[in-house]
């Protein structure tokens, strides 16, 4: 498929979006310059993962899987886009509550099924999840995994997963922040710990889906897992992913953003990864 969706084409698309209820932060959220939603958040990741994605579809309606999707914005996106109008799309995860998978099945005709896409960590056992996508083998053209790796004991369950459900010559997108980002540098130059996003030591609760970070990744480490499970690397690119831009900041909130501007020339110490795999 020859489609490539330009960054112009993706503003004017999020100018026009109508998030739901489940994608917008509130109009007195204080975090906000402008009333916010995920879409307008993301839309850096939502930009680079939807183009490089779309532009290695086949011809004809694909199946498309999204793993971790709350709140839907990359799949009610998807919906709206010309070459996936006609896709069967599902989603797979958790946050999938009974009223989400309702809206998602309703709004944008996606089908979100509850999956633990991480059984190595053992914190929803209790809960009874199926743990295998309940779709067929060699089912989908493309599995898109956005900001979710990070959040895994181990991806190694999910990266199965989404070669088991990829036909030949399908693509798996994965995006996340970036360890060796100038950010975490800088707290190391001034004696600070650079995991202050992961999980604290000990952190447990299952009541709890959404969680914080397990751990970070450098590209080379992803590049690594993919070829272990056999996937080949289609892509990889450093971007940088600042969903602070539209947050308010203090005097030295900007100033220490400003400072980061003059590292990005270097592709490593940008915010974050994308990799796809594709599946020979």
């Amino acid at each position: 498929m020859d489609y490539d969706l330009t960054r112009s084409q993706f503003n004017r698309l999020v100018r026009d979006y109508r998030p739901s209820q489940y994608e917008t932060f509130g109009a007195q959220d204080a975090r906000f310059t402008t009333p916010m939603n995920h879409a307008l958040k993301c839309r850096d990741r939502l930009h680079v993962a939807l183009r490089s994605g779309l532009q290695r579809l086949p011809d004809g309606p694909p199946t498309i899987v999204d793993f971790g999707p709350f709140p839907g914005s990359l799949l009610r996106l998807l919906r709206g886009l010309e070459p996936t109008r006609a896709a069967r799309l599902f989603g797979a995860g958790l946050m999938a509550s009974p009223e989400f998978v309702q809206f998602m099945r309703q709004d944008a005709d996606v089908e979100v099924l509850t999956v633990n896409l991480d059984p190595a960590g053992q914190q929803f056992t209790s809960k009874g999840y199926q743990e295998k996508v309940p779709l067929p083998d060699h089912s989908a053209q493309l599995v898109f995994a956005l900001e979710i790796v990070e959040h895994l004991t181990s991806p190694f369950h999910l990266m199965t997963e989404a070669y088991r459900l990829l036909k030949s010559g399908g693509h798996l997108v994965i995006t996340t922040p970036n360890v060796t980002r100038i950010g975490n540098i800088f707290k190391l130059l001034i004696g600070r710990t650079p995991n202050d996003r992961l999980a604290p030591p000990g952190y447990n609760d299952p009541n709890d889906e959404w969680r914080p970070h397990a751990r970070e990744y450098a590209m080379h480490e992803l590049a690594e897992m993919l070829r272990h499970i056999g996937f080949e690397i289609a892509l990889s690119r450093f971007f940088l992913g600042e969903d602070t831009q539209d947050c308010q900041q203090t005097a030295r909130q900007s100033a220490i953003d400003w400072a980061k501007v003059p590292f990005y020339l270097i592709p490593h110490l940008r915010g974050s990864l994308l990799i796809l795999g594709r599946k020979p």
